[in-house]
């Protein structure tokens, strides 16, 4: 019994030592777990990174939706805007919308047919608007992309915001996208509301990135940047209806817009000035291009840049292509004769314009060719002298070359002293890229040789940009005190200057008795020299005339030791009138300038460039209150009565003329008008002159 007992205890101790040995074991494992998970808890916390992979799988996608800034204007100086922004709307159409949904519901027949009702109705609305379609292609556009499953059909052109929301009112459309299969697109497009005027001095932008590149320039591109503006961006993510909202737990930064741009160019003037180039120089196909600057005397503020020019092509359309007023470094010709008496006279090698020197008798001596212009005024006048002024009138290279060769012979640094100190040696800062270096041959260059000097003196051997002349003909108007040419008056945002621009001081370039004498210079040239043409002007101007040839391109193939010439004897001249008016108080500076293509033609600074100027003075002359003659408060009217028909003198000239204008001129003349185009007047028929009877039909075309 005892042993019984004894084994009964025995049993009983060993499955309390298993019991034991289990919840050890249990709670081993348990411990080791729990080292585990705090392990992995400590590593998640600490160390661990989510695979992005994985972690896209479980969140809901995120998209970053840039917030493009509204680009700033530019503006001419009166606040016009001379570039803005507008948004344009490009509609295309989902033609698949709710296809699939008719098919898959009982009566879907109906429902088909009622919607290409719709889409007729659609169709017949688009044609209306856009014009560019019939009703039918329209439809027959829309029923084409639904049996083809095509949803993103192109549906007209760019609109404003006015056309978009006729347009989203037609059927269908009404439905918004989920119902009528409508997609728009918001572009924000440049505008220029004065069309091709100052276009390469306002330039051009690829787009509003504000990113720059190749294709940017002039203003556009050079403060794109700021034009641009900043890009804010806001995070949305995708819901379970994959709809895109606001992530609210990302930041989000609101765009900032871009600064206007407040320039110096007057509109007005500008405008005048591109008319009165046109008028000039398009009916000659041998003109390839012209340029013209004016800028306000004081301040040296660019108020107008006229840059036209023809492609390759003779005759074609002028157009602003490249800013020759910039870019264009050429030897300018006898505008640079001003500068050598400039000199002269500052140096005190001229002491009055009545100073003479002896004119040889019409023969080479000492170096100093004899032009025609001096053999010509030795037979008109018998004289072997002749005085500084008239010489400076009569635009004799030999004067000068004579005056400068004489007097800095010696020490031509001093006379190129001079041209660094007119800003000719160097390129000053301007506003926007492109102006030209220019091309100078300094004393002990290596191209320097003993005619060098004499050749400088009347504008060759030295090559500069239409603005370093015109900069240097404004510091004589502004009495020797030269400011340097700028553009861009501030930066602004919403009207409040941000950054102001202004005048800026080169120094003076002569004393104000120099500027003076260069006045009465200049003055005789259009009063009686080479530039008469501007003495009958509205008001009265002091300038210079120059012309230059203008040396080959290797492409042009030049004569071997003439660059000027090809083989056919053909040249290229460049005709420039450089002055300021009213002489009296000069206001502003003009430079026009007029480039030919390859010919057999000369032409003269003193013909079309300054017959330009002449119109261009005339009308401001008529524009401005200080200038023009006051109208009397009192006057008798003269009685108007139409022409008789057998007093009409022929069809008027409306060349150059606005629409408008050109009606009015026609039917006040008894003539009838029809036009095609838009702009300016470029030709009419019948011609002007021809003899026509009253209501006689004229057509004109504008460009």
């Amino acid at each position: 019994m005892g042993q019984k007992r004894e084994a009964i205890k025995d049993k009983i101790l060993k499955g309390k030592d298993r019991v034991s040995v289990t919840l050890y074991l249990i709670y081993v494992i348990f411990l080791v777990v729990a080292v585990v998970v705090v392990v992995a808890l400590v590593n998640i916390h600490y160390f661990y990174t989510v695979d992005p992979k994985i972690e896209r799988l479980f969140r809901p996608r995120v998209i970053k939706r840039i917030d493009e800034p509204k680009r700033g204007d530019i503006l001419a100086r009166d606040g016009r805007m001379l570039a803005t922004s507008k948004p344009l709307y490009q509609i295309y159409m989902d033609c698949t919308v709710r296809k699939a949904e008719f098919r898959d519901t009982k009566g879907g027949d109906t429902l088909e047919t009622a919607w290409r009702q719709q889409a007729y109705a659609l169709a017949m609305g688009l044609s209306d608007i856009f014009r560019d379609r019939s009703g039918e292609e329209y439809y027959n556009l829309i029923i084409s992309g639904r049996d083809n499953g095509r949803q993103y059909v192109k549906i007209g052109y760019p609109i404003d915001h006015e056309t978009y929301q006729k347009a989203i009112a037609l059927p269908l459309f009404c439905g918004g996208a989920y119902k009528g299969g409508i997609i728009t697109e918001k572009r924000d497009t440049r505008i220029y509301p004065y069309g091709g005027i100052a276009r390469r001095t306002i330039g051009y932008v690829k787009n509003n990135s504000g990113e720059g590149g190749s294709k940017n320039i002039g203003i556009e591109g050079k403060y794109d940047e700021q034009l641009h503006g900043v890009d804010g961006y806001e995070w949305l993510r995708v819901t379970d209806k994959l709809k895109m909202i606001h992530d609210a737990d990302s930041a989000s930064v609101e765009a900032i817009d871009g600064m206007d741009i407040r320039t110096t160019i007057d509109v007005d003037l500008q405008d005048i000035a591109d008319k009165a180039i046109r008028r000039q120089i398009e009916d000659d196909p041998k003109i390839g291009a012209a340029c013209a600057i004016i800028l306000d005397v004081k301040t040296g503020a660019v108020r107008a840049m006229v840059n036209l020019q023809r492609d390759t092509t003779s005759g074609s359309p002028l157009e602003e292509r490249y800013n020759l007023a910039l870019g264009q470094v050429g030897e300018q010709g006898s505008v640079f004769k001003t500068v050598a008496l400039t000199s002269l006279v500052e140096d005190g090698y001229v002491k009055n314009l009545s100073d003479s020197i002896p004119t040889n008798g019409g023969v080479v001596k000492g170096g100093y060719n004899v032009d025609d212009h001096i053999r010509d005024y030795e037979r008109n006048t018998g004289r072997r002298h002749i005085t500084v002024r008239h010489g400076f009138e009569i635009s004799s290279n030999y004067v000068f070359t004579y005056l400068v060769t004489r007097n800095y012979g010696d020490n031509p640094k001093k006379y190129f002293d001079h041209l660094d100190k007119y800003q000719f040696t160097g390129r000053f800062d301007f506003d926007i890229p492109g102006l030209g270096t220019p091309q100078v041959t300094p004393p002990g260059s290596k191209y320097w040789s003993k005619t060098t000097l004499g050749t400088v003196a009347y504008g060759y051997g030295i090559a500069v940009t239409p603005l370093h002349v015109a900069a240097f003909y404004n510091a004589l108007a502004n009495r020797g005190k030269m400011m340097k040419p700028y553009l861009i008056e501030s930066f602004e945002r919403s009207g409040k200057v941000i950054e102001k621009h202004g005048p800026s001081d080169l120094g003076t370039i002569c004393t104000e008795a120099t500027a003076d004498t260069l006045r009465r210079a200049l003055l005789a040239v259009t009063e009686e020299g080479t530039a008469k043409r501007l003495k009958s002007a509205k008001l009265p101007v002091a300038g210079k005339t120059g012309t230059a040839q203008v040396a080959l391109s290797a492409s042009e193939k030049p004569v071997k030791g003439d660059a000027y010439h090809d083989a056919a004897g053909r040249k290229k001249n460049q005709g420039t009138f450089a002055g300021y008016f009213p002489a009296d108080d000069p206001q502003f500076t003009i430079l026009v300038t007029i480039y030919s293509y390859l010919s057999n033609t000369s032409y003269y600074g003193g013909t079309s460039p300054a017959l330009a100027v002449k119109e261009i003075v005339d009308n401001v002359y008529a524009m401005s209150r200080d200038w023009s003659d006051e109208v009397a408060k009192t006057g008798q009217v003269p009685v108007m009565a139409a022409p008789a028909p057998d007093s009409l003198k022929g069809v008027p000239s409306l060349k150059g003329l606005g629409l408008k204008d050109a009606v009015f001129m026609a039917e006040n003349a008894g003539y009838k008008c029809t036009y095609e185009g838009n702009g300016h007047v470029v030709s009419q028929d019948p011609a002007p002159g021809t003899a026509a009877s009253r209501g006689s039909m004229v057509k004109i075309v504008l460009r």
